[in-house]
């Protein structure tokens, strides 16, 4: 069974794979050169490759992209599939990126990267109106200034040398998030959901999640609380229904470890259940209102309670003669 979903994986990959790469196939191609003419694949190969390269994909969507000397120079364009309207447009000079521009089905561009020759970068995002929704500099990927507005352009928080506050809004003007900013990246994100709730209060260290995580239901009750440690869960997962804790999950170091606690909607302990190292190690112990069933686990194996005594036992004897 095992090798029988393996190999069903490995199709559906394959076949999904396949089908990006067909959407991506050459339907035609053609060279004009840099004064209108048409010419052929051989004859732009011995030319200096000055003009244009128009390429249609499977996909319907048409690339134009301009050269001179043999190297991207102008822009090039894709369009949305099956349409003459320009989705992004890419400006180079003599093969250098120099700026990125994204648009939507109408042709209101959505964001704008310009790439700096000291490895900074200027981003601009506008709403559907076509008004900044914010302005960014960036420096090696820090951020180091930013504007951030208003639906009706106020300006409404910013980031100065590094620090503040970044502000990040749909196209229709609706908060999606507030970053607190330090040394260009963000140490704090809250994000919110479509009513406006606050729907995560993270903290980060080096891009990663560091330190207490909040989640929050679009009626402002806690959903889940955990803790982490660069990227990995560490320490205690509590997790919420309708406001009351149900769950009490101990992790180290991205494994479970320790003992989970589950509770029923008026807080009576419903399960107790021993972890080491990802395993259920120790006993599981289940409530009711009238009964308790235990099982016991050695290393993720169901065993007796006298089983488990004998080989935690002998476990022990053994790190104490090795010095583990």
């Amino acid at each position: 069974m095992k090798y029988v979903l393996l190999a069903a994986c490995a199709a559906l990959f394959s076949a999904c794979q396949n089908s990006a790469d067909s959407m991506n196939q050459v339907v035609s191609q053609k060279y004009v050169h840099k004064y209108g003419f048409d010419v052929s694949e051989d004859e732009w190969e011995e030319r200096s490759q000055e003009g244009q390269v128009i390429t249609l994909l499977s996909s319907g969507v048409k690339i134009s992209r301009s050269y001179e000397n043999g190297q991207l120079h102008g822009p090039t364009t894709y369009t949305f599939p099956h349409s003459s309207t320009i989705e992004k447009i890419m400006m180079y000079d003599a093969g250098t990126l120099l700026k990125e521009t994204q648009c939507d089905t109408s042709g209101t561009p959505l964001k704008e990267e310009i790439f700096e020759f000291d490895d900074r970068t200027i981003v601009t995002t506008w709403d559907e109106k076509g008004v900044p929704l914010s302005i960014e500099e960036y420096d090696n990927e820090l951020l180091m200034e930013g504007k951030y507005y208003t639906p009706d352009h106020v300006l409404e928080s910013t980031v100065e040398a590094g620090f503040g506050e970044k502000i990040k809004r749909d196209r229709t003007g609706s908060l999606l998030s507030r970053d607190i900013i330090e040394d260009g990246l963000a140490v704090q994100r809250v994000s919110y959901h479509p009513n406006g709730q606050i729907h995560t209060i993270s903290h980060y260290h080096d891009y990663q999640l560091h330190g207490e995580q909040l989640k929050f239901t679009a009626s402002g009750k806690p959903l889940m609380k955990l803790n982490w440690n660069h990227g990995v869960l560490d320490g205690l997962k509590t997790v919420y229904r309708n406001g009351s804790k149900i769950a009490e999950i101990p992790y180290n170091n991205g494994l479970k470890h320790g003992t989970e606690f589950h509770y029923d909607d008026l807080g009576h302990l419903t399960a107790e259940i021993e972890w080491k190292t990802d395993k259920k190690h120790g006993s599981s112990k289940f409530y009711t209102e009238d009964t308790a069933e235990t099982e016991w686990f050695f290393k993720g194996k169901t065993v007796s309670a006298q089983k488990f005594d004998m080989l935690d036992t002998r476990e022990r004897l053994i790190a104490d003669l090795t010095g583990d």
